[in-house]
């Protein structure tokens, strides 16, 4: 497995990829993006696909990419990219009340971004 990781990250492209800046944001959105399918072909159920993986897991990694593009120093129009990619996967396979997720993943990248919770 090692093997196979290393032989797709020395590719060429794929270095020149994550030398931009924003790269590990796109590749975390790309993620959120194919996780309902990867679910969907080990026939997982829908209420365990909506309740493990659009609830927690997304959410999880929602809140951490908000933590990124603070670190990074990005623009604020980032925080719409994963929430616009995952609407996007989302309309042509899944039922159209999955697009509320989104919001709740931009609210979830929201908090990731700020620097205190309180005070």
């Amino acid at each position: 497995m090692q093997k196979l990781k290393d032989r797709i990250l020395n590719q060429p492209f794929i270095k020149r990829l994550n030398t931009y800046k924003a790269m590990p944001i796109i590749w975390w959105s790309l993620l959120i993006m194919a996780m309902p399918y990867i679910f969907s072909l080990f026939r997982v159920q829908v209420v365990w696909r909506v309740g493990l993986l659009f609830l927690i897991i997304n959410s999880l990694f929602s809140y951490h990419v908000g933590k990124l593009i603070l670190e990074l120093k990005l623009a604020n129009w980032w925080l719409l990219l994963l929430p616009a990619l995952f609407c996007l996967a989302i309309m042509p396979r899944f039922a159209s009340y999955n697009l509320i997720f989104g919001l709740i993943y931009l609210i979830f990248e929201a908090i990731g971004k700020m620097t205190r919770l309180y005070r």
